[in-house]
């Protein structure tokens, strides 16, 4: 089955900020990155508890993105590796809590690398 993508930019950018932050989470934790297995269950996730669609290529991008801009956020956030910052990323229901200024800095780099990829339509 091929869904098609449903999300506008700014839903894309929101997943992207989603995935980074867990991968972020996972790596102060755990002090492993998520596995492949772990990152297409938060997009499922997180997908399903939005409404959102997406095709396997497309979710796979996403998956991609949101590794690579966890890894460069970790080493320009040094903040990014305390516990209790990551953990304060997250509301009590395991949202992203946008109201954070460090989550809108996540967001503001995942909105700009989907522009920057051309990925805006």
């Amino acid at each position: 089955m091929n869904t098609p993508l449903n999300l506008d930019l700014r839903g894309r950018a929101e997943l992207l900020t989603y995935l980074v932050v867990s991968q972020l989470l996972a790596r102060t934790l755990t002090g492993e990155w998520l596995s492949s297995q772990h990152t297409v269950e938060s997009t499922r996730l997180w997908l399903a508890t939005n409404g959102g669609g997406a095709d396997l290529m497309q979710r796979v991008r996403l998956s991609s993105y949101g590794h690579e801009i966890a890894m460069r956020v970790a080493k320009m956030t040094p903040d990014c590796s305390s516990r209790d910052i990551v953990v304060s990323l997250l509301t009590e229901n395991l949202r992203v809590d946008f109201r954070i200024p460090i989550v809108q800095e996540i967001y503001q780099t995942c909105f700009d690398h989907l522009v920057s990829v051309g990925w805006i339509t």
